[in-house]
């Protein structure tokens, strides 16, 4: 039987999987950006707390995401690197705020900072920047943003927050609800708001309905606003599923500048991605019982999420046909530009890029630099591609 903690969780099993990601996500960010800059500043921006049932919050984003960021920093050191590191948690909530407030106080130590804003996130920023400029005026910035409703996140108002160099964000994208009132006349402000744009909203309406095209285009239009308004470089998204049901509960969509955070997050996709099976496959076994699951040999993976896969591994290498195609025989494509425009799709993994690369030789060649040890491309090599014949590539795969 899977061995998952939900004791915590109970009717809320999806933020069991987001804290996970978080926990995995977080350390080999400290580490990486820990060598280059003097400082880390973590912002929670919809801190709660909500719905915890641990008396420390331990089951709570923000005691998570401080947990997990101590431990960067004690490892740091052991290293060598004494680096600040600041929690800012923003809530809007006066009563939930009182709570935060003394948790933060309880939290802060020497080059640990916490602190907490009471107030609604885009209104604050100014006193977040205040506080980053006063404890860390040059600092790697990364910003969780975990709204109670998409009006919480106006693109416009957020982008000089978001449109440094040096941040990276993570977003909880609320598609059911996005794709929920998508047909209602009074809604259009609001949908220019959340994504920045004021053309999103008939190419949404426009989108069929079925196959969960709409929530998709939704993720697509959230992520080329990313892009075009905030300025991050490189996108990638993660499905949540709902854990008794065969649905997406919400996608998690992270932006950075530094194809090594893709690098990063993906790892803590496919780790949360597994412990979201094994959750899923404990919450059957609940209400289904042991013994039936067993005589089924019922599988720990969703059907939506094969089906999810499947379709996502297609576009990613239609993406990825199309970029090889376009070129001129003999050119050389970075790998890192391939590798990026693929991790884009959630599923997708470094392994089936590879698989289609080496699919599609002769009429490409992979070419490794440096060390004649490895055997396959990697990001954070000079690695390139070598087109021979685009014509061959342009068929539909």
């Amino acid at each position: 039987m899977p061995k998952v903690n939900l004791v915590d969780y109970a009717g809320r099993e999806q933020a069991y999987v987001k804290h996970r990601l978080l926990a995995e996500y977080l350390p080999p960010l400290a580490y990486k950006v820990g060598s280059a800059w003097d400082s880390i500043v973590y912002v929670d921006a919809f801190s709660g707390p909500w719905k915890t049932n641990r008396a420390d919050y331990a089951d709570s984003s923000f005691a998570v995401a401080i947990d997990t960021l101590r431990n960067a920093q004690t490892g740091l050191r052991e290293k060598g690197k004494n680096r600040r590191i600041d929690c800012i948690l923003i809530e809007e909530d006066k009563k939930a705020f009182k709570q935060l407030q003394t948790f933060a106080a309880s939290q802060v130590a020497p080059s640990f900072g916490v602190h907490a804003l009471c107030g609604k996130f885009v209104v604050q920023i100014p006193a977040i920047n205040k506080l980053i400029q006063k404890n860390a005026p040059n600092p790697f910035k990364f910003v969780f943003l975990d709204p109670k409703g998409w009006s919480d996140i106006p693109m416009r108002q957020m982008k000089p927050f978001l449109s440094a160099r040096s941040c990276e964000v993570l977003i909880n994208l609320m598609t059911r609800h996005i794709i929920r009132f998508l047909d209602e006349p009074d809604r259009a402000e609001s949908y220019n708001d959340l994504f920045g744009r004021e053309d999103v909203l008939d190419t949404l309406q426009k989108t069929p309905r079925e196959n969960n095209e709409r929530t998709e285009q939704a993720v697509r239009e959230y992520c080329r606003s990313l892009k075009l308004l905030c300025g991050f470089k490189f996108i990638s998204s993660a499905v949540i599923l709902e854990p008794d049901e065969e649905s997406v509960k919400y996608y998690l969509v992270y932006g950075t500048n530094d194809f090594h955070g893709i690098e990063v997050f993906k790892k803590a996709e496919r780790t949360a991605a597994r412990i979201q099976d094994d959750l899923r496959f404990e919450t059957r076994f609940q209400s289904a019982g042991q013994i039936e699951l067993l005589l089924e040999g019922a599988s720990k993976q969703s059907r939506l999420i094969v089906n999810l896969r499947s379709r996502y591994r297609s576009r990613a290498r239609n993406k990825v046909i199309e970029m090889l195609s376009a070129s001129r025989a003999a050119q050389q494509i970075a790998y890192v530009d391939l590798y990026c425009e693929a991790m884009a799709f959630p599923l997708v993994t470094p392994d089936d890029l590879v698989n289609w690369l080496r699919e599609l030789e002769p009429n490409i060649t992979i070419q490794l630099a440096g060390s004649q040890k490895r055997k396959k491309p990697s990001p954070g090599e000079d690695d390139c591609i070598i087109v021979a014949n685009p014509n061959a590539l342009k068929a539909p795969c």
